[in-house]
């Protein structure tokens, strides 16, 4: 992932428009992976068919097994430490009573460093709102599902490996 040129914004140019939606994630590591996924690609408006199906956290059960995969390797491609700065700001004060809060960028009222856009999977998307969230919003829909499904996969390939003599 690559960044274009960035933005300062200031506090006395623009004012905060809140567009959060409470969401309703399922208690699953694909589904919060999913959300994950999902607030990434609401940042950044990329709302494409190759990508749609591993957004809707809703319908999780739905995937296949090798789709899970596809979700978790995606996750880890968009990990977070290339988002925050970019897109996503932690900021207990943005964040106000809720784990995090989507904000429209053009109307963003605290000083921020703010990249009009990002280069995924060599498309140029642009950034058109930012997640405020507190660190417990990214341990819980992303951090604590990542390290348990690599535990999963891990153990999973493993026992493909092993062989038994008898």
């Amino acid at each position: 992932m690559q960044t274009a040129e960035m933005a300062y914004l200031q506090r006395q140019q623009t004012q905060i428009r809140d567009t959060t939606v409470r969401a309703n994630v399922p208690n699953n590591d694909i589904a919060k992976l999913m959300y994950y996924l999902n607030c990434v690609c609401y940042c950044i408006d990329y709302n494409d068919n190759d990508i749609r199906r591993f957004t809707n956290y809703s319908n999780w059960a739905s995937l296949s097994d090798e789709e899970d995969r596809l979700v978790y390797f995606l996750a880890l491609t968009l990990r977070p430490d290339l988002l925050i700065g970019k897109v996503f700001f932690p900021s207990d004060a943005l964040s106000r009573d809720m784990q995090g809060r989507f904000y429209e960028i053009e109307q963003v009222n605290h000083q921020l460093v703010v990249v009009p856009s990002l280069v995924i999977a060599g498309r140029n998307c642009r950034v058109n709102r930012i997640l405020a969230f507190k660190q417990i919003w990214l341990r819980e829909n992303y951090v604590d599902p990542v390290n348990r499904l690599a535990q999963r996969y891990r153990s999973q390939r493993l026992q493909t490996r092993a062989c038994v003599i008898s």
